[in-house]
């Protein structure tokens, strides 16, 4: 059965997208990529190939060789959930914030500054705790998702605002898969 990855070095960046699976009778994986993305495959020794589903495991492979579109590895060892949960892309996007545990009202304008699959950096005037839980509009997946986010660590930014970083919490699966589908989109274009 074909599986779905993303490709990716070892600095994290995303190389390409890959469908392939492990060659029957054989140790070694084979994935098939466009033409572009296998010549960026080849510039590397070692890659991670990221699941795009939650049943798709993860590993570290060593790059064997080439053939047209097709990249053969040989897996190296499992690669663990945090490194899917980590992995993010610089992408910026205005959005709303929307109060669960503070003691604020309202709605509070956003400046995204990157996007992982496990949360959200941005930018905002409202002084915001540690600890506190808000809703976030997500519009870069497939469709626009609001869900709830727990801000990790504050500090200051430019001009009067605050610099946030925050996980999603109570996520369901689907809009798990959503929020990964959208990260690694945005990591090819980035790359491309």
């Amino acid at each position: 059965m074909a599986r779905k990855y993303i490709i990716v070095d070892s600095q994290g960046n995303a190389l390409a997208h890959g469908v392939g699976g492990q060659v029957p009778g054989s140790r070694v994986w084979s994935l098939q990529v466009d033409e572009k993305a296998a010549d960026r495959v080849m510039e590397q020794a070692q890659v991670a190939l990221v699941g795009k589903s939650e049943s798709t495991p993860g590993m570290e492979a060593r790059v064997l060789r080439r053939e047209k579109n097709e990249i053969y590895l040989e897996p190296i060892r499992p690669l663990s959930e945090d490194a899917r949960m980590n992995l993010r892309v610089p992408v910026r996007f205005s959005s709303y914030l929307y109060p669960i545990s503070g003691g604020w009202k309202g709605r509070e304008p956003i400046v995204s500054r990157d996007l992982s699959c496990g949360g959200v950096a941005f930018c905002c005037a409202r002084g915001l705790e540690t600890g506190e839980i808000v809703e976030v509009v997500v519009p870069v997946t497939a469709q626009p998702l609001v869900v709830r986010l727990k801000i990790l660590r504050a500090q200051p930014a430019q001009d009067g605002e605050f610099f946030y970083a925050g996980c999603f919490v109570e996520l369901v699966r689907e809009e798990e898969n959503m929020i990964r589908e959208a990260v690694f989109s945005l990591q090819i274009r980035n790359n491309e």
